[in-house]
């Protein structure tokens, strides 16, 4: 199914120059997709456990994985609905500012009162901060760094 059970997104979704494609685990390549979204767990003080867990998450079908291509954007990313909110649980590859839009208004038309995503970097959380993201938790602190959730309200009634 996908989007975490937004599958509903039909497999490819977005403008003509930008779209969503849904990364069935019958794909022959999916094991390449998931590989790199490990960078996704840098900064993480178990990057290993946390990327099994999004594994495993995927497995049971809990998590989608998806693709935005597209006006220069490769990027990768597994998500998960909880509790009416879209969580992306792991994001990575290039051209996020420019994709950011698309998964927004896709949430939106899925009328998911939030996103959430959980951050161990500056640079996510400043990027997070230019789309409307607000800082809601610091989940954990380890070493000099902090894990944080943010969300972006939706407003929506997912349901």
């Amino acid at each position: 199914m996908g989007m975490g059970a937004l599958g509903s997104w039909g497999g490819m979704v977005g403008t003509e120059k930008m779209k969503i494609i849904w990364l069935r685990p019958s794909r022959a390549d999916f094991s390449y997709h998931l590989k790199q979204l490990k960078a996704a767990f840098e900064g993480s003080d178990n990057p290993k456990a946390e990327y099994q867990d999004m594994l495993a998450n995927l497995q049971r079908g809990e998590a989608s994985c998806y693709m935005v291509t597209g006006q220069g954007v490769r990027l990768r990313f597994v998500g998960r609905v909880i509790d009416g909110n879209y969580h992306i649980i792991a994001m990575a590859g290039h051209g996020l500012r420019q994709a950011a839009s698309l998964i927004i208004d896709q949430c939106c038309k899925r009328r998911f009162q939030a996103i959430t995503y959980h951050a161990y970097r500056d640079g996510m959380r400043r990027i997070l901060n230019r789309f409307g993201f607000e800082q809601v938790d610091t989940v954990r602190q380890f070493a000099d760094k902090a894990e944080t959730l943010h969300q972006l309200a939706l407003g929506g009634v997912y349901g």
